[in-house]
């Protein structure tokens, strides 16, 4: 049941954190200013997908993620846990680098060179002469990302979890202890119930036989004493 309980909590983590990275994604990372000399400066938004590419990926990972815990178990789920633990590291590392360090302006400019403008291929954002003069990070966008990727994490924990809690529960018993429960339900004297024939037919299969003199009851076979002689007369 708790199993259960931590496959559809993680499910729900997992969308969450879908919607979250997916919508970061979208969201203004940093705000620049462009300038080339010559003319007015220009600013423009930094969406998340611009600056970290791997962002448009990794929210179908955590989706994906959710049909797999679903279908697979034991250890492939396991799998599935790794997985979405190390999408939701892609997901944080960008933003964090974004709230805690410099923006790398030449990286920046590269991007911004090879993005097309207002969905023109054939326009770049920033020309060859354009430089960025100004780079101010937004908190909000990165944030986002870093909350997806916290839920991701959460969810990959309940996978982990449910995994040392499915499997071969405390109800396993493993066949030499199973052999050996049967031969003190057929040959112990103080067995509260008399074996059935199924226990008979266990026994014999794993290689005892209860009608020997060795299976019979200390005292009654080889472990007894010489039987006294009677009296004549």
């Amino acid at each position: 049941m708790n199993a259960k309980r931590n496959l559809a909590i993680a499910s729900v983590l997992l969308a969450a954190a879908a919607g979250a990275v997916w919508v970061s994604g979208r969201m203004s990372w940093m705000g620049v200013t462009i300038a080339d000399g010559l003319s007015p400066e220009r600013t423009m938004d930094v969406a998340g997908t611009t600056w970290a590419p791997a962002l448009s990926a990794l929210w179908l990972v955590f989706l994906a993620a959710i049909a797999a815990a679903l279908a697979l178990k034991n250890w492939a789920r396991g799998v599935v846990a790794v997985i979405v633990a190390v999408a939701a590291i892609g997901a944080a590392y960008p933003a964090v680098t974004v709230l805690t360090q410099e923006p790398d302006i030449g990286y920046l400019e590269k991007i911004l060179r090879d993005a097309p403008a207002n969905g023109d291929a054939g326009t770049a954002v920033m020309g060859n002469k354009d430089y960025i003069s100004q780079v101010d990070p937004t908190a909000a966008g990165p944030s986002v990302a870093i909350l997806g990727a916290v839920l991701a994490v959460l969810a990959a924990a309940l996978l982990m979890r449910g995994l040392r809690g499915g499997g071969m529960g405390s109800k396993y018993v493993s066949p030499a202890a199973r052999r050996a429960e049967l031969e003190q339900r057929v040959f112990d004297d103080t067995a509260g119930e008399p074996a059935s024939e199924r226990d008979l037919w266990d026994a014999l299969d794993g290689g005892d036989d209860p009608t020997a003199a060795g299976g019979a009851r200390p005292g009654a076979g080889e472990g007894a004493g010489p039987e006294r002689p009677r009296a004549e007369g």
